[in-house]
């Protein structure tokens, strides 16, 4: 199981993967399309930031990161025809509860939109999870999307990883939509162009493993986290936010 495509196990470069290293921070990227599922992998474009280092550079490095993902969701939106007049919906997923898994309320808590403005073609949601509302995701998102005439869904959410080195400073957008509860082995419907009948982005970012990744004799079931994971959470939640208002202001 992977979140990140290039944790797949694949031979990604034979498929068209290209790594480009950037020349500030240690930043290196990854872009990859997949145009049919026969190789296992989900079709659909894929952009991937690595900064091994996010968390001791300052405010200048997280402006770069937002600048970098805001310029590939720009580029996946115009490949999917995308509007700037069109209706969009940031789905927040995760639970708010848990540390690792609150970076869809990070990201929630920091879009501002104009509710008053009869033209605000803006909305969010943050659905919490199954355990707590006993309703699936993936049919809250759907009902919104048909009932408010949604033109498309930008999805955010925790991801897992199976290296340590990539917590908290890997980010992944990919149109290829998401699926709420696949980091723990919780698997619902995916949240996808498929299921909901409209374009899907999802940016989301690794902040947990699985111990047996780390060590073999470790339960199948633990899920571990960085020591500093809210200030991580919390700063990965302001560069995919302030990435989106760009895209979308």
């Amino acid at each position: 199981m992977y979140d990140l495509i290039d944790e797949c196990g694949k031979d990604l470069e034979s498929v068209g993967y290209t790594v480009k290293k950037l020349e500030k921070f240690g930043i290196s990227t990854g872009i990859l399309n997949v145009e049919d599922e026969k190789s296992d992998m989900r079709e659909g474009e894929y952009f991937i930031l690595n900064c091994p280092r996010l968390y001791d550079y300052g405010i200048d490095c997280h402006a770069f990161i937002s600048e970098n993902l805001s310029e590939h969701l720009k580029k996946f939106m115009k490949n999917l025809r995308l509007r700037h007049k069109d209706k969009v919906l940031i789905v927040c997923l995760g639970n708010p509860d848990i540390a690792a898994d609150r970076l869809g309320k990070e990201v929630f808590d920091n879009i501002t939109i104009d509710v008053l403005n009869k033209a605000n073609n803006i909305y969010k949601f943050c659905p919490n999870i199954f355990f707590s509302t006993g309703i699936e995701t993936v049919d809250m998102v759907e009902m919104l999307v048909k009932c408010m005439y949604i033109d498309y869904c930008i999805i955010i959410d925790s991801l897992t990883t199976n290296n340590p080195k990539r917590l908290g400073c890997s980010f992944q957008i990919t149109t290829s939509g998401m699926t709420p509860g696949s980091g723990v082995a919780r698997f619902s419907r995916r949240i996808d162009q498929d299921t909901m009948g409209v374009p899907c982005l999802s940016i989301g970012v690794p902040f947990m493993i699985f111990a047996s990744d780390l060590n073999e004799n470790s339960p199948q079931d633990l899920v571990l986290a960085p020591k500093d994971i809210r200030e991580n959470v919390a700063i990965a939640g302001e560069i995919i936010a302030n990435a989106i208002y760009e895209v979308l202001k």
